[in-house]
Parts: structure tokens; sequence; C-alpha cells
């Protein structure tokens, strides 16, 4: 059976008008998370997609960011894998608009350890990880799904 799980977080419409893709981005850095694979190449959503066709390819900074602001002028949703930059652990991050974000957590999912094999996704692992991106910016609400 497999298991989907997802982090789901709302900023303020505050927020919303303040945040930069490139500065989040920046953020996400920081935190020790990337976006770019040992190959170079960055996961994306791709200008135009509406099926989920997530695509991989070698882009420079300024390309990638060219991508993510034609495609928030244009009100897609905007698509990137992130990993852990000290783990196998990754998600696909979905901005549905600039204050709507959920992270499926679907690379190398982090599970709760306990006794007989429950598969229970460790939320606060990612919380701790993510929620420092977010430092600046004012959450409204956080829900954490499994199913």
């Amino acid at each position: 059976m497999s298991i989907s799980a997802s982090i789901n977080i709302s900023l303020s419409n505050h927020s919303r008008e303040s945040l930069s893709l490139p500065d989040l981005f920046q953020n996400f850095e920081n935190e020790g998370w990337t976006y770019v694979k040992s190959n170079g190449e960055i996961t994306i959503l791709p200008l135009g997609d509406d099926d989920y066709n997530w695509t991989s390819s070698v882009l420079n900074r300024d390309s990638f960011f060219d991508i993510l602001k034609k495609k928030q002028d244009q009100k897609e949703i905007i698509g990137i894998e992130l990993m852990r930059v000290d783990s196998e652990v990754g998600c696909e991050l979905l901005i549905f608009n600039t204050n709507q974000m959920m992270f499926s957590l679907s690379i190398a999912r982090k599970k709760i350890n306990a006794k007989d094999d429950i598969d229970i996704t460790d939320f606060s692992w990612y919380l701790e990880r993510v929620l420092p991106v977010l430092k600046n910016l004012q959450v409204e609400q956080i829900s954490c799904e499994q199913f």
C-alpha cells in the first residue's frame, strides 16, 4: 500500500505581498535544502504545464528564476523538487499562489521510528527544516496529512 504525505502551509496576505521567489529559494538554500541535483539538473513543472509533467534540465540561476517569474505572472502552479543536502530526503514543493504551499513528502520519506513497522511520517522532522525558511513571513495555517 502506498502512503501519501504532505504539509500544507498558508501565509498571510501581508506575506504574500512581500514574498520574493528568489529570496524564498535563497532561504531554502540557507537552511540546508537544494534544488540543483548533483548532475546540475533542476526538476520543475515547466511553463505552460497544467498536468504535473515534471521535467529535469540544466538551468542556470537566472533562467530558473525567469521561469518562476513567468509562471507566477501567468498564475501557474510553481513546482520544484527540493532535496536536503545532508540526506537522501526530499520533497516536491508546489506553490499554488504566493501564499499557499504544499510539500509532497515523496522522496525517501522520513518516518517515525516505532515498533511493529508502523508507517507514520515524521512531520516534526520536516517542520523543523521547513519553518526556518519562512521565518520572516507570517504563517497563518499548517496542516499535515498522511493517507
